[in-house]
């Protein structure tokens, strides 16, 4: 999610000057009004699906941009290798180690690097053309893969060398992450800038299901050696996709004199909008206090009272149904008083809690699961176009490195500490906790002034226009 403040201020992340074009008659990108049937290479595809169905109406829209429907492949085909590689990753090293210890060493090597090396993956990006650090980042997935399903299908991988190759991928997955939504802006209009992040929120919950279930069925045939060189393939997919974009030029800001000054004005940029920085806090404290016990206590509670994984299976499928259809949505609707939205939707995800904490029906628990799944795509979506019309691009990548690094900061130990605290004062009481701590902080949220008058800006508004608005 994302954030704003006062646009009188001087400096900080406010967008200045006048309104950006959408990128037609520019060389290299393609306009609304261009038969995708002249389109070569790799979008031909896309440029035909988008001429039927639902995606044809659309077609004016964001996907009417070949840069776009580029940048939409590749990030669907890496959504899929991403939901592919955990599977992949936890049974090799349990077939090498036959430890569960392992495999969380595996997943936090992952995680840790990609937190602490966000911050640099922000910057580098404000700096570079984030194309081309998207595509080094992929590169680099692809060797860390390749390297990992050779050394698993040869017999000769040791398990320290696949948690030294998930830190490497856990850092280069941090220079991605702030890159790809710095980049959404540059391919298409403003005007269609929603729509553009509703349709990477489809992409990420289509994959989902796709990803987890194609990993189970080639690890569980082949194994997962075969498994991650697959996923180093997704990444090099993705990688030639980018390469066949055309941008064109950023403009650019005159330099910070070094790394650190760089830092700290995106961290300016990052704490003077209040809903910003207000938000992020939020979403923080919630991964620690409600996600991390839901999902760590759900599947226990699955196996001793809804009769094992299938039931778990079932409650995660009605979120991953919920996530789409809150990117659908995203498409269209454009709340107004965005954050206040965000908010109010938000307090459903208490429900999901609250029912498992009384053991209730698992169906009826998916369905609460479809609901959160709902809010937390469809606030995604608004959050997202939120950073992008109101921070400067030319700190964009440094103010989402702060958002993610914030965000994800206590995940990790709101997985640790589920089990020792449910273990202290009962699971049912835990997981009423992070109920209660929804509705209670939202409420609280919602009533902070820079969150509350947030207004989030017509879609055709000029830039100077949508940061007064935002303020």
């Amino acid at each position: 999610m994302e954030r704003d403040r006062r646009a009188g201020r001087g400096g900080g992340g406010v967008r200045r000057g006048g309104p950006r074009g959408d990128g037609r008659g520019a060389p290299g990108v393609r306009g609304r009004d261009t038969d995708p049937a002249v389109v070569r290479g790799p979008e031909a595809l896309l440029g035909q699906a988008a001429g039927s169905g639902v995606i044809g109406r659309l077609r004016g829209g964001a996907l009417g941009e070949r840069s776009f429907r580029l940048l939409f492949a590749a990030r669907t085909i890496s959504f899929f290798g991403t939901n592919l590689a955990p599977i992949a990753v936890a049974f090799g090293v349990l077939d090498l180690t036959g430890s569960a210890s392992y495999v969380g060493l595996s997943f936090a090597a992952w995680t840790l690097a990609q937190v602490s090396t966000l911050l640099v993956g922000g910057v580098v990006a404000d700096r570079l053309p984030r194309r081309l650090v998207m595509i080094a980042s992929d590169s680099a997935n692809l060797c860390v893969r390749a390297t990992m399903g050779a050394l698993l299908v040869s017999g000769h991988a040791r398990v320290w060398e696949l948690i030294a190759l998930q830190a490497v991928g856990g850092a280069a997955t941090a220079f991605y992450s702030p890159a790809s939504t710095g980049l959404v802006p540059e391919t298409v209009p403003a005007r269609h800038l929603q729509q553009a992040n509703g349709f990477m929120s489809i992409a990420r919950y289509v994959a989902f299901p796709v990803g987890a279930a194609a990993g189970g069925a080639i690890v569980a045939t082949v194994g997962s050696g075969w498994a991650l060189l697959l996923d180093a393939g997704t990444y090099g997919t993705s990688a030639l996709l980018l390469v066949a974009m055309t941008l064109p030029a950023r403009a650019r800001t005159a330099s910070a004199p070094n790394f650190l000054r760089e830092l700290r004005d995106g961290w300016q940029a990052f704490t003077e909008h209040t809903w910003v920085w207000v938000l992020t806090s939020w979403i923080s404290l919630y991964f620690l206090v409600t996600y991390a016990p839901f999902f760590v206590l759900g599947p226990y509670i699955a196996k001793h009272s809804f009769g094992g994984a299938t039931a778990w299976a079932f409650i995660v499928t009605g979120e991953a149904i919920g996530s789409l259809a809150g990117g659908v949505v995203g498409l269209r609707l454009r709340p107004r008083r965005a954050m206040v939205v965000i908010g109010a939707i938000f307090t459903v995800i208490a429900l999901q809690s609250a029912l498992l904490a009384v053991h209730a029906p698992y169906p009826t628990i998916a369905v609460a699961a479809a609901f959160a799944g709902f809010a937390f795509s469809y606030g995604t979506v608004v959050w997202d176009t939120s950073l992008q019309q109101q921070i400067a691009p030319e700190k964009l990548s440094r103010v989402s490195a702060y958002n993610w690094m914030g965000a994800m900061a206590f995940l990790p130990a709101g997985y640790a500490l589920a089990g020792p605290v449910s273990d202290l004062i009962g699971m049912s009481a835990y997981l009423w906790i992070g109920a209660a701590w929804v509705v209670v902080t939202t409420s609280v949220v919602i009533c902070v002034r820079g969150v509350r008058e947030f207004r989030l800006a017509p879609p055709d508004a000029p830039r100077e226009a949508a940061v007064a608005v935002g303020t």
